[in-house]
């Protein structure tokens, strides 16, 4: 397995005086012995470069963010989110921190977050040697995750951490900058839409398009058959996506939060969307061959159970597009009469967020909540469940009853 003497480490991002430092000294306690390279942009707070735990400090000129409001369809807009991009702040810090890096492998950190283990390691040593298609790296990069594009982006690789040997993380960041909004409002609409890719499938794609034939998303959204197939050929050729937990990183930052959600986590609204662990494999084992099958026997039930996920998660977006409210309903349902209350609420909670005064999404988190001991929270719901259907007083008090004794009235 490689050493971390043999690993460069570019933590990148903005100065955060609360998490850089924990960042940093995770790094010397996870690896011991690496090369770490704090590669940060110019911007307040100023801080003192020489007592930070950092073999190098890089202080690059500030990119900027790039305005990208109203330069897609409206639809295209709302469904990615794609309206300020940070990405040209984090090609150039990464970019940079590579440059001056001098050990064999590498491995880009947030400075946002902690190694918590060096799981990454194992993972990229496991892979070593399978063979794949569509190949353009020496070895896989090993990554957090990847979201399914049967029900999501396709080519989305998480780009929150990255491992791999130096030149092949040179190759994954050498994706060009995003050109400035003047440049983009000059370009035909079908253009625009063309190179204004969710930053994650910039990256990727930027690194796999020699090994693609021709074949590229016409814009964020499409998920053409062929895409489709070839993402989940290309991705098992090329990367090794795991979970944050399996990668052994965890976000410090609130915003980040999700992020650390366990993968046994299930029916949260990114447990749909994402590829787990296991239903990466099987795209391994569909397009790499029998190598992967020691990697899928050491997985035990653990890959079985990513299966039958997958078929679940397939049914909550039946056609690739949308969520079937009413089937994440049945589920959640499902799981709070199971007694899975962790999953039954974030499918609740998911729900929730589309139609808030829904009275029974209400009634069931209400319900679920003071099950759990949140009578505060549990009541709100229940307020919120008889503004919206005044008839559901019984049933609201009867639960008052049963979990908040004598604070049923009212």
């Amino acid at each position: 397995m490689i050493a971390p003497d043999e690993v460069s480490v570019v933590v990148q991002g903005p100065w955060d005086p609360d998490h850089t430092p924990r960042c940093l000294d995770s790094v010397a306690t996870i690896l011991p012995g690496a090369e770490v390279i704090l590669s940060v942009w110019k911007a307040p707070p100023a801080f003192d470069t020489t007592a930070v735990r950092a073999d190098a400090v890089i202080l690059n000129a500030d990119p900027g963010d790039t305005d990208l409001t109203g330069l897609l369809d409206p639809a295209q807009e709302r469904r990615t989110l794609i309206t300020r991009c940070n990405i040209n702040r984090q090609i150039r810090s990464t970019r940079n921190g590579l440059a001056v890096a001098g050990r064999t492998h590498a491995l880009k950190l947030r400075t946002d977050m902690a190694l918590e283990h060096a799981g990454f390691l194992a993972h990229a040593a496991q892979f070593r040697g399978i063979d794949g298609p569509c190949r353009v790296f020496g070895e896989r990069i090993v990554t957090t995750s990847a979201r399914s594009p049967r029900r999501s982006f396709a080519f989305f690789v998480q780009d929150f951490c990255s491992f791999g040997r130096l030149e092949d993380m040179h190759r994954l960041w050498a994706a060009p900058l995003f050109p400035p909004r003047d440049a983009l409002l000059a370009m035909p609409m079908a253009e625009r839409a063309a190179r204004l890719l969710v930053p994650e499938q910039h990256l990727v794609l930027s690194a796999l398009r020699p090994a693609l034939g021709g074949l590229v998303p016409s814009s964020a959204l499409d998920r053409s058959p062929g895409l489709v197939e070839l993402t989940e050929r290309a991705l098992a050729g090329n990367f090794v996506c795991l979970d944050a937990q399996r990668f052994g990183v965890r976000a410090l930052k609130p915003s980040l939060q999700w992020l650390n959600l366990p993968e046994g986590l299930r029916l949260h609204w990114l447990w749909v969307l994402t590829a787990g662990y296991g239903e990466f494999l099987s795209w391994c084992r569909r397009h790499c061959g029998p190598a992967v099958d020691p990697i899928i026997a050491a997985c035990g039930e653990e890959y079985v159970a990513a299966l039958a996920d997958v078929e679940v998660k397939q049914s909550l977006i039946p056609d690739g597009e949308r969520m079937d409210g009413n089937r994440l309903m049945e589920l959640g349902v499902q799981a709070h009469a199971a007694g899975r209350l962790d999953d039954a609420a974030e499918a609740y909670a998911t729900l929730l967020a589309a139609e808030p005064d829904h009275p029974q999404l209400n009634l069931a988190m209400g319900a679920l909540l003071l099950q759990r001991g949140e009578a505060d929270a549990g009541r709100q719901r229940l307020d919120a469940a008889l503004r919206a259907a005044p008839g559901l007083r019984p049933t609201c008090e009867a639960l008052m009853r049963r979990f908040v004794p004598g604070e049923a009235d009212g």
